[in-house]
């Protein structure tokens, strides 16, 4: 219950887990019907996907900024601080503006019902709403049909590639999983699809005729080429074609790998649909400094500390894009992984995949509700039984981080496996960054 004077922000989500998931959009349609429908007071991009959603919404964000929109981002999970969700002209939404709108919608019947991610999205859409943004670009949560950001009508749609996960809500094979995220689909809103398995491909076209949206695919539509990931600075260089764009444009990021690329590429593509292209100089300068913590993340070594790379890899998808990465780089070893998974997600394999490229894995248990708590015990028997790797366990993110710092020596410690993982290490001190010239 919020008191007067009271941090809004905080009674607002206390005390609902993040990790609740219910299936409908009736809660959130009542919310923001109370709020007097604060999405529709801005344009919104809409952006789906398994892996990838985020940052793609972060260049797309970073362009419509550099072009002198006004412009608000919402993305999740946040690593450390629920205020990192909320973003308007790539800077957090100001401490004032974010209480004044949590305490508008803790002041509504109908947010008692609400989950927290439902509390979360209307949050981000009054404050978006009260602060007079332009255009919102709006990753989903979970899935995209029943997700709570679907109730936005968008300008345009974009999905990201699509592979196994959370396959308990949206179904066990690739076409089920797109056909859920191709829900976000709307009549005339152009439908972007990323490079994306055949299966899911045919699919997501299938749902985007069905709802009358024409569609713009990565790979058709619009090419990347001359990819060359780069270690110094670390980031990605590429050439982007398109039908709006024939004779091509050079562009880099600072966030490396041929997948950082494809991301940019279907930002780019998804603005041009929908009616907001960039000039190519905004294009150029927002890719280049678009960034998204916990998104292969890399800090310099120093003050006797190993370089260290944060990467929220969660599925054996965005594992193997991690390690391919990190092969392209070719970092300095040895390269220490402290892991942390969820129970819930196919760790299995996703381990199986780091244990190639990795020489020691550390196995600790992230701070998560107990029916989302993973065995790292049982993870180091599995993969000694299995897989033949040894592999060392601790009992928590911080003793986990601390082993590695030792074993890592002059190498790379990387952190990964979920957001909470990636964040709970972020914020040790240990860890803290190291002032670089460029600020």
């Amino acid at each position: 219950m919020l008191t007067e004077g009271g941090d809004a922000l905080a009674a607002l989500f206390d005390p609902r887990p993040a990790t609740t998931i219910r299936w409908g959009l009736d809660r959130i349609e009542a919310l923001l019907a109370e709020l007097g429908r604060p999405e529709r007071s801005f344009d919104a991009l809409h952006i789906a996907g398994t892996n990838g959603k985020g940052s793609t919404a972060c260049f797309a964000a970073s362009m419509l900024e550099d072009g002198g929109t006004y412009t608000g981002l919402y993305t999740s999970p946040h690593l450390e601080d629920v205020r990192e969700r909320f973003l308007i002209d790539g800077a957090r939404v100001e401490e004032s503006a974010l209480q004044s709108a949590a305490a508008r919608v803790i002041g509504c019947a109908a947010a008692a019902a609400c989950t927290y991610f439902e509390l979360a999205t209307a949050l981000a859409f009054t404050c978006f709403a009260e602060c007079g943004v332009e255009v919102a670009v709006v990753e989903t949560g979970l899935g995209g049909r029943l997700d709570a950001t679907n109730v936005l009508r968008p300008a345009g749609t974009a999905i990201t590639p699509i592979s196994l996960d959370h396959t308990e809500w949206l179904g066990a094979s690739p076409e089920a999983i797109a056909k859920e995220k191709g829900g976000i689909f709307k009549p005339g809103a152009p439908a972007c699809l990323g490079r994306i398995d055949p299966r899911a491909l045919a699919a997501l076209e299938q749902v985007a005729r069905g709802v009358g949206a024409p569609v713009a695919r990565l790979g058709r539509d619009a090419e990347v080429s001359a990819v060359a990931v780069r270690t110094d600075p670390v980031g990605t260089r590429f050439r982007y074609v398109s039908g709006s764009r024939p004779e091509g444009v050079r562009l880099a990021t600072g966030l490396p790998g041929r997948h950082q690329a494809d991301n940019a590429a279907l930002a780019l593509l998804l603005l041009d649909c929908s009616g907001y292209p960039p000039e190519e100089s905004s294009a150029r300068r927002g890719i280049a400094r678009a960034r998204l913590a916990g998104r292969f993340e890399v800090r310099p070594p120093g003050a006797g500390r190993p370089g260290c790379v944060f990467d929220i890899a969660h599925n054996p998808a965005a594992m193997g894009v991690l390690c391919e990465t990190l092969a392209k780089l070719s970092l300095p070893r040895p390269l220490v992984a402290v892991v942390g998974m969820l129970s819930d997600k196919d760790w299995k394999r996703t381990l199986a995949r780091l244990a190639l490229d990795s020489d020691t894995m550390i196995l600790a248990r992230p701070a998560v509700p107990a029916e989302r708590r993973w065995d790292p015990s049982r993870a180091r028997e599995w993969l000694s039984r299995e897989r033949g790797v040894e592999s060392i366990v601790c009992r928590d993110v911080a003793e986990a981080v601390g082993r590695g710092l030792k074993l890592a020596g002059a190498g790379t410690l990387l952190i990964t496996g979920s957001a909470t993982t990636v964040g709970e290490a972020r914020a040790l001190p240990e860890l803290a960054r190291v002032p670089t010239g460029d600020g």
